[in-house]
């Protein structure tokens, strides 16, 4: 499957795809089919079984991997491993199914951008909800203030205090620029970055990839950068909300992050352990 302009020798594009086939037939039919550069997609059915691969494989055109379910990350690599089996590939597109392009020529914009500068290792768009609002990019905030500090502050802060202690309106204010990190629903990086760095840490089964795919992006001199003329509009959660509640997010984020903390930012294991018991009294004070 390709576009038409030849500026670009090839994209490619990642999809992990966790039971919802209709989901993602459609937002490659009638999303995908909007790019206007070579592209060639994988997809990274995790969970799935080889009939339903073949399936979605049928009605896409695209490849299709049958994968265990191993994560997230576990399934972008195995996806972009088998991209870069073609040596034109010189970006890589990872995007979620629970989207629509809100402008035309974005990915053209966001590879214009990186050709602009090498310094840029991920770069994405302003990621908007359906209500309008922002949800990237974001500021790097440390392990107890966003899991202590954020909740038991609430009843004694002020919301406009609040509101600037934890940078709560970092993504509506942010301009162009270099960011710690960008949502990982729709972001680009290079093909020969991603190889360098090893592509993502399968640590985690899900969140906190963006976070960790930024520290190894600076690992090689290379940064996060946020392209604002450009919007993408997100169903946040659609996905993970109809496959897992509330609570059960919470952890699978809490544990994620917590992972990140150890390996990436040098926190000891006393510190995470503390933070993770307070964190479950906190998360059950919630149910009442």
């Amino acid at each position: 499957m390709s576009g038409t302009n030849g500026r670009y020798s090839m994209l490619g594009i990642v999809i992990v795809n966790y039971r919802d086939y209709g989901r993602t037939e459609r937002f490659i039919r009638e999303e995908l089919s909007r790019i206007t550069i070579p592209f060639r997609l994988v997809i990274a059915d995790n969970g799935g079984s080889s009939e339903e691969a073949a399936y979605l494989q049928e009605k896409t055109g695209c490849t299709v991997l049958a994968l265990p379910n191993h994560g997230f990350a576990a399934g972008c690599n195995r996806a972009a491993t088998e991209l870069l089996r073609d040596l034109e590939v010189d970006y890589i597109l990872f995007t979620n199914t629970d989207l629509h392009l809100g402008s035309e020529g974005i990915v053209e914009a966001l590879l214009a951008k990186m050709e602009e500068n090498l310094e840029i290792g991920i770069i994405g768009p302003a990621i908007v909800g359906e209500d309008g609002k922002r949800q990237s990019p974001e500021p790097y905030m440390g392990l107890w203030k966003r899991y202590v500090w954020m909740y038991l502050s609430t009843p004694f802060l002020s919301k406009a205090f609040k509101r600037s202690i934890f940078q709560l309106d970092y993504s509506e204010e942010a301009r162009e620029g270099f960011h710690y990190r960008v949502m990982g629903s729709f972001f680009i990086c290079r093909a020969e970055d991603w190889k360098q760095v090893g592509g993502m840490d399968e640590g985690t089964f899900l969140y906190a990839e963006e976070s960790i795919l930024s520290e190894r992006m600076v690992s090689i001199g290379k940064r996060t950068y946020f392209l604002p003329s450009v919007t993408v509009v997100h169903q946040h959660g659609a996905v993970i909300g109809a496959n897992m509640d509330r609570n059960r997010a919470s952890r699978l984020r809490f544990e994620s992050d917590a992972y990140f903390y150890r390996k990436y930012k040098g926190y000891p294991a006393w510190q995470v352990g503390l933070v993770r018991i307070i964190f479950k009294l906190i998360l059950a004070c919630r149910r009442f």
